[in-house]
C-alpha cells in the first residue's frame, strides 16, 4: 500500500549511514524498506557506501575502488558519525543481502563513477550487485528488491543481467533521458524539492512510478502526500513514520 516510507541510507539522522547501526535503528520504526548504496572494492567485493571519497573515513580523497576489501574492512566507519559509534565495521553487499533481505524492502543505488567506465568497473558492480540479489533473495522476495541508479546504461546493464528484478532510475532534473531508455523501468526518483505536479503526470503517463528523497520535514512530507507520490524516501524515519501516523 502506497506510499511506501523508506529510510535513506538507514536511519542516517541517528546512526553512521550505510552501516549495521543505522540499519538497525531503522528497523525499529514502522518503515516499508531501507534504500542503500553499493560500491566495489579494488578487488571486486561489493560494499555498502554512499561517497565518492574516504574523506570522512581516513581523510584522504580516494574512493572507495583504490582499496581492496580487507584494507577497507580495517578501517573504522562509524567514528565519523559519532564516538558512539567508533569501530563500525563495512557492510558488503553480501551480508546486507543475508541478514536484512528476509526483513524488509531493499532499495539498492548501484553507484557509478565515469572515471572507471573504459576499465568496466560500473559494469562489473551492476553484474555482481544483480548476481547475489538473485542467489541470496528468495524468489518469494524478489518482487521486495528495487535496483536504482543515477546512470540508464547502469540499469540497462542490470537489466539485461536480471532482467526478472525491479528498477528504478534516478534523476537530477524532471528532464527524463532519452538515450538508452530503460524498458521496463518501473519508476524514476528525484529529491522532493525538484518534483512538481508537471513531473508526476508526465512519470505516469509513461507507466512509471514516482520516488522522491529527501523528506526529513513535515512540510516535504506533506508535498509528497499532495502529490501522490508512491515512495519517499528519509534519513529521519523515527520522526517521519510518528508524523504520518500521528
Amino acid at each position: 500500500m502506497f506510499p511506501w516510507i523508506i529510510a535513506h541510507r538507514g536511519a542516517m539522522a541517528e546512526a553512521p549511514e550505510n552501516t549495521r547501526s543505522a540499519f538497525k535503528k531503522a528497523l525499529t520504526y514502522p518503515i516499508d524498506g531501507i534504500e542503500l548504496d553499493v560500491q566495489l572494492s579494488r578487488d571486486g567485493v561489493p560494499v555498502i557506501y554512499h561517497d565518492p571519497s574516504l574523506k570522512k573515513i581516513n581523510g584522504t580523497r580516494k574512493p572507495v575502488l583504490a582499496y581492496p576489501y580487507q584494507e577497507l574492512s580495517r578501517m573504522d566507519w562509524g567514528a565519523w558519525f559519532s564516538p558512539a559509534f567508533s569501530g563500525e565495521p563495512i557492510l558488503t553487499l553480501e551480508d546486507l543481502l543475508a541478514n536484512y533481505g528476509g526483513q524488509t524492502r531493499l532499495l539498492i543505488e548501484i553507484k557509478t563513477d565515469g572515471r572507471f567506465i573504459k576499465q568496466s568497473g560500473n559494469q562489473t558492480l551492476a553484474h555482481k550487485a544483480v548476481d547475489l540479489v538473485t542467489k541470496l533473495i528468495p524468489s518469494q522476495r524478489i518482487d521486495k528488491v528495487m535496483v536504482l541508479s543515477f546512470d540508464p546504461d547502469i540499469i540497462v546493464t542490470a537489466m539485461r543481467r536480471a532482467p526478472d528484478l525491479t528498477y528504478a532510475l534516478n534523476l537530477k532534473t524532471e528532464k527524463l533521458p532519452k538515450r538508452n531508455w530503460p524498458v521496463n523501468l518501473y519508476a524514476a526518483s528525484l529529491p522532493i524539492h525538484k518534483v512538481s505536479a508537471r513531473f508526476v503526470a508526465h512519470c505516469r503517463s509513461n507507466g512509471l512510478e514516482v520516488m522522491t528523497y529527501s523528506c526529513n520535514t513535515e512540510s516535504q512530507v506533506d508535498k509528497a502526500l499532495e502529490l501522490g507520490i508512491g515512495v519517499i524516501m528519509t534519513d529521519d524515519p523515527g520522526k517521519i513514520c510518528l508524523y504520518m501516523n500521528r
